[in-house]
Formats: structure tokens, C-alpha cells, sequence
């Protein structure tokens, strides 16, 4: 979507982004896949979701954009594990973009995290590559970007630093996928885009994780959601629990809307979960749509959801809001945390 950068500051943005939503229906989109091995049913699928998405919604990418696309690349796993993206689910977005909208650039990005360099997780997990075959493909590190300043009225949030090539880029697609996340029950497309901020040490949000989620989000709304479910994951995610393989894509250009739906064919309450709940409240979304593709009955998954009693107690004092305060606690127990998994569980992010 082209907006109008004679009426932005170069060096502080507006967090409030509600002009841009307004009149978008929401719509959102699923197919099944029956053969998780079968590549070419992977792309003929994923193509045949994006045309539907575009023939029923009011999707809109100008010709000549700039692409921004932000996989969840949220630790050193392969795709198989249910961890992250997979690169050739991204590569047949690049494909179906350059064939039908021919974007001047596309980016694909992600920040550091507490336990991730970006850099080397698009070394190790085959993102180098994809780029190399495109000419109009790039990688980014939003954690080295140059930076802008954002105010925004958040629930947490007053303002915060994002990558300046993020916000000004013309298409922002949040590509997640379908887990659990032991901290906000489902991790899809809002909690993707909280990966986003350029923070290295975002733990230090977790005791206040679904109020930042909704604050990431309301900095930028995606403008394209697409959801990675040909292996899931459920049980102790986003990093430790089991890969799921259900053969699942979802879109949509609301990002409230796809967790909805997502959260729906998990198995959880969708106004249970908080961080979705208070997008609804703050009109990021809706949890109204229309739904088209596959049928409904194949489309119902129970995502085993938990952790060991020992981890649930941890994180209990983990996330307490005065041991937040206590940088010495904070380190003991997510070293605790992590030697409990190979992983290090949701204390990654």
C-alpha cells in the first residue's frame, strides 16, 4: 500500500495507523495440503490461496513496491521442527509476487533476540540461499537497521525505536507459524510481528508480553498475514515442544482475524487468549470475517498445550513483575529455564 511520506516526519512515525484499516473487510483463507512432501502441491496451494485472498478481499499491492516480509525465525531450528518458516514456503511468495505484482524490492527480515542472531539463523537455515536466486531479493537485520523514533498510545508502550526501512516500506507481510507458545497460548501472526522490535533483550518484556504484543502490532498492522501450518507445533512452544504436521496454510490481511481463525483450529478459545482479545478491544481486527477454502471438518486440530510443573512454577516467578526488577534473579532463572530445555522455551523471545 502506497502511503503519502510528504506528511511524515523523517525521524519520528505515528504509531496509530487506524486511516489505513479502515474499510479493509476481513476475509481469510485456508487451504489443506494432503501430501507434506509434495513440493509442487505446496506452491500450486499456497498460489491458489493468495489468488483467492486477492479476488475476495481488498488486498491491495501497487506495482514497483517495496516488500517487507517478516518470517518467524525465532531460534537456530529447522522448519521441520515446527519451530520456524520454512524458506520454501517464502520462496513461493517471493514467486507468486514477482509474477503477479512485480515488486521493485523485496526484504525479508528479522531482529536478534535474546538467544538469536538473525545474521547467522538466515546463514544456518537456508535464507542466504533463497536470496542469492532472486535479483530483487535482499535480507536484513532489523536489530542493525538505522532506527526511527515511534510515540504511539500503547497499552505498555509510549514509544519505541523500530527499523526505519520497516516502517517505510510500502507492504509489511507477517509470515508465522502455527504453534503454541507457552507464555500467550498461540504463537501466529501478532505475536510474529513482536519479534519485530529491534531489541535484542525483548525477554525483558515477557511480564508484560500480550500488552507489548498488541503495542508491536499497533506500531505497524501487517497488510498481509500468511500462516505456515504444513508442520506446527504443539506442547511447549514456540521453540520446545513437538512438531505437529497437519499440512495447514491460512491468509488473510488482518492479523487478529488469522489468530482468530488460528487459534480456532488449534483447539483454544480465541477471547481466552489476552493479546488477541485486547487487539479486538484496541480495533486492530475483528474477530468478524469471511471465510473461504477448505472444508471446515478437515480443519479441526486439538494442539496439546502445557508444560512440566517444575517450568510452570519457573516462569511463575519469572514473569512476577518485581522479580523483573532484580536483574540477578532475572539471569538465574532463565539460565534455569533454559537448561531445561535444549531450546531455552519461550525465554528466547
Amino acid at each position: 500500500m502506497e502511503r503519502n511520506r510528504k506528511e511524515e516526519k523523517k525521524e519520528e512515525r505515528t504509531g496509530d495507523r487506524e486511516g489505513e484499516r479502515e474499510g479493509r473487510e476481513m476475509v481469510v483463507v485456508a487451504s489443506k495440503i494432503k501430501d507434506l512432501q509434495d513440493i509442487a502441491e505446496i506452491k500450486d496451494g499456497l498460489f491458489e490461496l493468495l489468488d483467492t485472498l486477492t479476488a475476495q478481499s481488498d488486498l491491495c499491492i501497487t506495482p514497483r513496491a517495496t516488500v517487507m516480509i517478516k518470517p518467524n525465525l525465532c531460534f537456530i531450528k529447522g522448519h521441520e521442527t515446527g519451530a520456524t518458516v520454512d524458506p520454501f514456503l517464502v520462496e513461493c511468495l517471493v514467486e507468486w509476487l514477482n509474477k503477479n505484482h512485480e515488486p521493485r524490492k523485496i526484504i525479508i527480515c528479522e531482529a536478534d533476540a535474546t538467544q538469536l542472531n538473525a545474521d547467522m539463523a538466515f546463514r544456518a537455515l537456508g535464507w542466504e540461499a533463497l536470496a542469492s536466486r532472486y535479483s530483487n531479493v535482499s535480507l536484513l537485520n532489523l536489530s542493525r537497521d538505522e532506527k526511527v523514533n515511534v510515540k504511539l498510545n500503547g497499552l505498555f508502550l509510549k514509544e519505541i525505536e523500530m527499523s526505519k526501512s520497516y516502517m517505510e516500506s510500502d507492504l509489511l507481510i507477517s509470515v508465522a507459524k502455527l504453534k503454541t507458545h507457552t507464555i500467550s497460548t498461540i504463537s501466529c501472526c501478532l505475536k510474529n510481528i513482536f519479534g519485530a522490535n529491534p531489541l535484542k533483550r525483548k525477554v525483558k518484556y515477557h511480564p508484560y508480553l500480550n500488552e507489548v504484543i498488541h503495542d508491536i502490532n499497533k506500531v505497524r498492522v501487517p497488510d498481509l498475514c500468511l500462516v505456515d501450518g504444513i508442520i506446527g507445533m504443539e506442547g511447549s512452544g514456540p521453540v520446545s515442544g513437538v512438531p505437529k504436521p497437519i499440512g495447514v496454510l491460512v491468509a488473510g490481511c488482518n492479523p487478529v482475524a488469522v489468530d482468530h481463525f488460528c487459534a480456532r483450529i488449534m483447539g483454544f478459545a480465541p477471547e481466552k487468549i489476552p493479546h488477541l482479545e485486547f487487539a479486538r478491544r484496541q480495533d486492530l481486527g475483528s474477530f468478524s470475517y469471511r471465510y473461504f477454502g477448505a472444508d471446515m471438518d478437515e480443519m479441526n486440530f486439538n494442539f496439546r498445550f502445557g508444560m512440566p510443573m517444575w517450568k510452570k512454577a519457573v516462569y511463575g516467578i519469572y514473569n512476577n513483575r518485581i522479580i523483573n526488577y532484580i536483574p540477578f534473579w532475572k539471569r538465574l532463572l532463565l539460565k534455569i529455564l533454559s537448561y531445561g530445555s535444549s531450546s531455552g522455551g519461550a525465554a528466547n523471545r
